[in-house]
This record gives structure tokens, C-alpha cells and sequence, in this order.
């Protein structure tokens, strides 16, 4: 089978998203425009929707995924997740926006990297993360995700994962190269967060705001007292992670989590007045 050649490290990457001009947030994302061909898998999925999404090599073993959709007020809106190469089967972080991109991305992951997605972890219980698990779970896949996520994907019409996270005493669970933890209410309550240590990366979700951003996004279900102190426990947790994924922005450094406790803290303020 034939595999792409990718760049493989994380910096050639963010160049490649930054080009093709992606939108910084949630709150106000830009359109993508088109990645070059060889990085885009585009079809047609049962039922005849058409999806597409877009995929890029961060670090050897690590893909970005990234799915659209449009979402009023703010346009067509950009979310990454990851696909982790594993020897017994690929992880997915984060399904793609719906069924139909998500299936695309099961796809891709047998056509190119000639394996198939065998576990999959949702960061919160909102559409762009949680959008796809339906899918995943009729084609086998093993789902996890906290235990409020599932009651809150319920409550939203989003299908829950199969397995709820058991946390252990430090708020973390291993799945694979993949360390889980839960360091509290932010963006949503139930938000987690995923690092790969073996690969330097930090996959913060919409915990964590892209560059370029200038306010805290989507506060709809946010915790504003505290999410700084979240994203300061994700900083102490993972503090040899230099690479740092967040849902709605190309992939950035260490810097995003300065980023989200300031306008976090300016936030808060504001609305305190």
C-alpha cells in the first residue's frame, strides 16, 4: 500500500496550516481554503453525504486530522484531533465533526496507514469532538470518554462513548502511549486533555486557545473561575511537552498555555465589571 510522504516534523506542519490560512478560534475562524491534494481525503460516505478532511504528519506516527463545519454566527469552523500509529491499531483523539467525516477518517486510516482505528477518546461532550462517535461505534471501535461526557452527550443528542474513563487517584488514565487526565472544569466541565509523552506532544482540545486568539472563544458552558487553573494544572502535568495541539488552530508551543490563562484572566475580569 502506498504511504505519503509527509513532512515529519511538527514545524513544517504549522507553516503548512498557517498558508492555507486557518482560522484562530471558535469564536472567529477564517475560512481554510484548500490543503495540497495529496494531503485531503475527499469521498463519499454511506448515505451519500460528502465529507472531507484534511490530514498532516505533526511528528512521525502523529496525524492531525481536521474536519469543518459551519457553525452560525462564526462560519465554517476548523477542529483537529489526532491519529496515533500504534503496532496493535491506530488511537483516535477526537472524532471529526460527523458521522460522515469520521468515517473518512477511518478510511484514510486503512488506505494510508494500512492499520485501522481500534480505540478512540473523546476530549468533551460538544459536536466538533463527540460528532462521529455513532460511527466509530458501529464499525467496533473501543470509545472512551469522562463520565459527565457521556450524561452530557446524551443530553445534547450526541451518542456517548461506549466505556466511561475510570480516573485514578492523580486524575489520569492510560490508554496506550497515551496519558488521559482530567484537570478540571474550563472550556466545559467535563474537559480532558491527552498527552503523548513518548512523542512531546500535548493534545489540549478546546481547553486551550489557538494563536492568534483574542478572547476565550465559546464560553457558552465555560467555567471562567476555573480554567486558568485548569490549564495551569495541564502545565505542571505535562511540563516536558513542547508541542501543543489545540481544537480550533494549527498547532502551536507552550506559549498557547500562557495564552489561555490571559485571556482566560482578562475574561473574568471584564465580566466582573
Amino acid at each position: 500500500m502506498v504511504r505519503f510522504e509527509m513532512p515529519g516534523r511538527w514545524k513544517r506542519g504549522l507553516a503548512m496550516f498557517i498558508m492555507v490560512g486557518l482560522g484562530s478560534s471558535v469564536g472567529a475562524c477564517a475560512n481554510p481554503g484548500k490543503a495540497a491534494p495529496d494531503t485531503q481525503a475527499v469521498g463519499r460516505v454511506p448515505g451519500g453525504e460528502r465529507a472531507e478532511v484534511v490530514f498532516e504528519e505533526l511528528v512521525p506516527g502523529v496525524w492531525l486530522h481536521l474536519s469543518h463545519r459551519r457553525v452560525e454566527p462564526w462560519g465554517d469552523v476548523p477542529s483537529y484531533g489526532l491519529v496515533v500509529e500504534r503496532e496493535d491499531g491506530a488511537l483516535l483523539i477526537d472524532s471529526a465533526w460527523t458521522d460522515a467525516q469520521t468515517a473518512e477518517i477511518l478510511a484514510w486510516t486503512e488506505d494510508v496507514l494500512d492499520s485501522r482505528v481500534t480505540d478512540a477518546v473523546f476530549t468533551h461532550a460538544h459536536a466538533d469532538k463527540m460528532g462521529g462517535v455513532g460511527m466509530l461505534r458501529e464499525r467496533g471501535v473501543k470509545t472512551y470518554a469522562a463520565y459527565d461526557s457521556n450524561q452530557l452527550a446524551v443530553e445534547r443528542g450526541l451518542v456517548p462513548a461506549e466505556h466511561a474513563i475510570a480516573f485514578g487517584a492523580e486524575g489520569e488514565f492510560r490508554l496506550g502511549p497515551a496519558v488521559v487526565f482530567d484537570p478540571g472544569a474550563g472550556h466545559t466541565e467535563d474537559n480532558i486533555v491527552v498527552g503523548l509523552p513518548e512523542h512531546g506532544i500535548l493534545f489540549g482540545g478546546c481547553l486551550i486557545r489557538p494563536a492568534g486568539a483574542t478572547d476565550a472563544g465559546n464560553t457558552a458552558d465555560a467555567d471562567l473561575e476555573h480554567w486558568d487553573r485548569a490549564v495551569e494544572a495541564v502545565a505542571r502535568r505535562f511540563e516536558g511537552l513542547e508541542v501543543v495541539v489545540p481544537s480550533h488552530g494549527p498547532p502551536g508551543g507552550r506559549e498557547l498555555l500562557a495564552l489561555t490563562i490571559r485571556l482566560v484572566r482578562e475574561t473574568r475580569a471584564r465580566d466582573s465589571r
